[in-house]
């Protein structure tokens, strides 16, 4: 390991490898990432994955449109497939004032180019006829979202930076952090120490103790959510092309298509937080326990 950067990363997850995958493509050689377990080993890896459009901030919603481009086009510079399914996306409203905002954010979508469509029930059931449309208005129809397999997008990233000059630390946990005189940041790790003029917390879970190492108390917790998986529907099976993405508000979730099943995420039923300071280094590829009763309620 080199004992001096321009940057240093800690955390190997999709914001800390995308981090360094942009610095190396701007030119940045002398940038390294630190990760204490294995890339993607955070919150990443068992992420759903989507990748959405419909977002009412102009900026934000740049930021997403090149999101989507991105992953459709990493493995044809990597090699490695980011998993990617193009398969559009459907929002739901059940109300006026959902129907005003979705007109909104249209015309925010229309600035930057992303595919948006205004469609009625009748045409929502033509792009998901499995979708029962009781109650709804209108549907925001974004055909550029889908999903994306987190951890080999990251992966991607990963190799994309290496092969620019930057470099990757894994298994090797941060224990400590010391502003210099100079300056710069001595970040203290278990495979010895390293210098940097910039220094970057994408700890994910864990950025509040990586925070604390340099005296900041960071407005972040960790909140409990699941996502449930269904076995093989075999109306789903049945189908020649794959469902678009649904988010609907009746229920609070999002359901989309899983091989010939689905998976539906609930946002709303649990309002539960994880204690971030019981959280340990060896904390990966880890799932909160089950919490069937608030999931059931959905």
């Amino acid at each position: 390991m080199k004992t001096h950067a321009r940057v240093v990363i800690i955390g190997g997850g999709a914001m800390g490898v995308g981090l360094l995958y942009h610095l190396a493509k701007e030119g940045w050689k002398d940038v390294v990432l630190v990760e204490k377990g294995e890339l993607t080993s955070g919150s990443t890896w068992h992420a759903a994955g989507l990748i959405p459009h419909f977002i009412a901030s102009l900026n934000m919603a740049k930021i997403h449109y090149y999101g989507a481009e991105l992953y459709k086009n990493l493995e044809a510079e990597t090699g490695q497939s980011t998993g990617w399914h193009g398969c559009g996306a459907v929002r739901l409203a059940v109300n006026q004032d959902q129907v005003d905002w979705f007109h909104y954010v249209k015309g925010i979508l229309d600035q930057i180019g992303a595919e948006c469509h205004l469609i009625s029930p009748e045409e929502i059931r033509e792009v998901h006829p499995l979708l029962k449309t009781d109650g709804i208005l209108m549907g925001a129809y974004t055909t550029g979202d889908g999903h994306t397999d987190p951890s080999g997008a990251t992966h991607a990233m990963a190799i994309g930076a290496k092969n620019r000059g930057a470099e990757i630390y894994r298994n090797n946990r941060v224990l400590d952090i010391n502003l210099l005189p100079s300056g710069e940041w001595e970040v203290v790790t278990e495979q010895g120490k390293i210098v940097c003029e910039h220094l970057v917390n994408a700890a994910g879970s864990f950025c509040a103790q990586v925070g604390a190492m340099v005296g900041l108390k960071l407005p972040v917790i960790n909140m409990v959510h699941q996502y449930l998986m269904t076995e093989s529907i075999p109306e789903v099976a049945a189908l020649t092309k794959e469902l678009p993405v649904v988010r609907d508000p009746r229920a609070s979730c999002y359901y989309r298509q899983e091989q010939s099943g689905l998976i539906i995420g609930p946002l709303k039923c649990s309002q539960k937080h994880g204690d971030s300071t019981a959280l340990t280094g060896v904390l990966t590829m880890r799932f909160c326990r089950q919490i069937w009763n608030a999931s059931n309620r959905t």
